[in-house]
């Protein structure tokens, strides 16, 4: 959702796992799948799925070991955006794992947010935060290069508007950045089934996308109960109304990358939301 320096390319390390063979580690983009996404930003390792194994169940002893954590991601658009770059830094500073930045186009949602060179602008005043963009636009294809060039570490899509979701996850990859597959309240999650297997996020919204502020939608905790259900090792967002009263149910249906808005920008204390938030999901992760 925010600015970011020039092109910071992100090293992507992938394993392959074969039927009696070690894990056989390469450098690509082209086969990522699901494991569970590491915040660094000099080593973004991603797994793609055994030939014999469902999508982030994979038998290989790398994946196995990587279990997946409790993330505290705010959205920065309920921030003072006159004051953006302090704004998350203090954020940051306060216990924020990562920067949630949600993009909106005027025509995929009826809101218009910011795009490319205000991430680029940001990503100049905030060098080494994970910068996650919230595609909700009509053509998310169009917006990879530059929001690679500005900093991007995962480029989570709408999966409602694309034709090929298969192409843009690997024009994403290719760009060096993770792929998040991101579905509204109204989309079933069995639709974006095919698709997991080449993704490193799946984000559930819990609020209809394009406005700040609205009310949590406990309905939506099927759709990440049976993603945890079927991919236990899978990074799994939610976004929309997440805050102190309602993280117990996002965290027991299995989500553990939390989006929250209001409920951490206009927080008194910031520090303790995130930190009692996130302690929340360990519980439930243990």
């Amino acid at each position: 959702m925010y600015p970011i320096v020039s092109a910071i390319h992100v090293s992507t390390s992938a394993v392959l796992c074969r039927p009696r063979l070690a894990c056989l580690r390469f450098k690509t983009s082209k086969f990522r799948a699901s494991a569970p996404l590491n915040l660094t930003l000099t080593d973004t390792t991603a797994l793609p799925p055994c030939q014999e194994a469902r999508p982030n169940s994979c038998a290989c002893k790398n994946a196995r070991n990587m279990p997946i954590q409790a993330k505290i991601g705010p959205s920065i658009l309920n921030a003072d955006l006159a004051n953006l770059a302090a704004e998350s830094q203090k954020l940051l500073d306060n216990g924020a794992d990562y920067l949630h930045l949600d993009v909106m186009d005027g025509t995929f949602v009826p809101n218009l947010t910011f795009g490319h060179p205000m991430v680029k602008c940001l990503r100049n005043n905030i060098k080494e935060a994970f910068f996650e963009t919230h595609m909700m636009v009509q053509n998310p294809e169009q917006w990879i290069a530059p929001m690679a060039d500005a900093g991007v570490n995962l480029y989570t899509f709408h999966v409602e508007p694309v034709d090929d979701v298969s192409k843009v996850s690997r024009l994403i990859q290719e760009a060096g950045m993770k792929v998040g597959l991101a579905i509204k309240p109204g989309t079933k999650v069995q639709e974006i089934e095919k698709y997991i297997d080449v993704a490193d996020l799946v984000l559930v919204m819990t609020v209809e996308p394009g406005f700040g502020g609205q009310s949590f939608m406990a309905d939506m905790m099927p759709k990440v109960e049976w993603l945890r259900t079927n991919y236990p090792n899978l990074d799994i967002e939610v976004d929309g109304g997440v805050g102190p009263k309602t993280i117990d149910c996002c965290a027991k249906a299995g989500a553990n990358w939390i989006v929250s808005g209001t409920a951490v920008v206009g927080a008194a204390d910031q520090r303790q939301v995130i930190g009692d938030m996130r302690d929340v999901v360990k519980r439930y992760l243990k």
